[in-house]
């Protein structure tokens, strides 16, 4: 346990960019593959999102072998022998008290113990546990459906029906205080924006983003990079807006301040060919590009962008 811990620690400030020895970095991960870590230690040291980091590294063997490592782990958290309280071994002596333990382990009870009961039950042979209810095995097909047009990534039902789990969970299905109607909501936007957003779909096959994170994701963490762009001109055109207009409800007053009434501003309008205009600059593009100037004529209140 402790070995495992100081492994952990060591791949920490790797990832940090305290140390950034790739071939150190290489060894622990490898060191770490021939390890027997258990689904206690990482569970304890949050090591399993520790390696996920570097599943994008450039070194490609440190990539690789963090998804490797990733997915195996991945595997064994989602057993449910891995996430149930661990049994003394019976005395080889008596084959009752095996049988005994083996029916434990299997049985119902002992998936109680587990620390995420839900979480358990999401595997490839149970995607839809009978008597599931017809809605959420619904949401489960349509979400894997449309995770099935990424290629590559995790295993696919896994993924769908965690991220069902966490609506699940988030609006209290089949509990008292069920919000369904929430919960079909979240679905149609989480459906609509996954169809559009190839990325967050590769993320989440890779483990990069986890279902729980995904429920709770903005509508704007949700939108592509491209529509998020848009958004952000759309914010800096409104603030320049903004700021034009108050420099317009100020011109007088700033003039005067700065002893500049009755100068010309440095553009002429093209409606009325005043030069009574005023103008403020924002880095709107690359930084190799020249800055938008924004220009407002006071004479007519036309405004343009150049």
């Amino acid at each position: 346990m402790e070995d495992a811990k100081q492994l952990h620690h060591r791949l920490l400030k790797f990832t940090r960019g305290e140390v950034t020895d790739e071939d150190n970095a290489l060894d622990i991960l490898r060191t770490l593959e021939n390890s027997a870590v258990t689904y206690t230690i990482l569970k304890e040291t949050k090591m399993g999102h520790t390696v996920g980091k570097l599943r994008k590294h450039a070194n490609e063997k440190i990539a690789n072998l963090a998804r490797l490592l990733v997915k195996s782990w991945k595997n064994m958290a989602l057993s449910p022998r891995a996430t149930s309280e661990p049994e003394r071994k019976p005395s080889s002596s008596s084959k009752m008290a095996q049988e005994a333990l083996e029916a434990r382990l299997s049985g119902s009870n002992g998936l109680k113990t587990a620390p995420k009961p839900e979480a358990a039950k999401v595997s490839s042979s149970s995607f839809i546990p009978a008597g599931l209810d017809k809605v959420r095995a619904t949401v489960r097909m349509k979400v894997k459906e449309i995770l099935e047009v990424s290629e590559g990534g995790g295993d696919v039902g896994q993924v769908a029906a965690a991220i069902e789990v966490a609506m699940a969970r988030t609006y209290h299905m089949g509990a008292p205080g069920e919000q369904k109607k929430e919960y079909m909501a979240k679905y149609r936007q989480l459906s609509f924006n996954l169809k559009k957003n190839g990325e967050l779909r590769q993320n989440l096959l890779d483990d990069s983003v986890s279902g729980d994170q995904l429920v709770k994701m903005t509508a704007e963490e949700l939108a592509t990079e491209e529509k998020r762009a848009q958004i952000e001109k759309l914010r800096d055109d409104a603030f320049q807006e903004a700021r034009l207009d108050w420099a317009e409800a100020n011109h007088e007053k700033i003039q005067k301040q700065t002893g500049t009434e009755g100068t010309k501003g440095l553009f002429t309008c093209g409606r009325c060919k005043s030069s009574k205009t005023s103008n403020t600059q924002k880095q709107t593009r690359s930084a190799d590009e020249p800055m938008t100037v924004f220009v407002m004529c006071h004479n007519c209140g036309n405004r343009w962008k150049c």
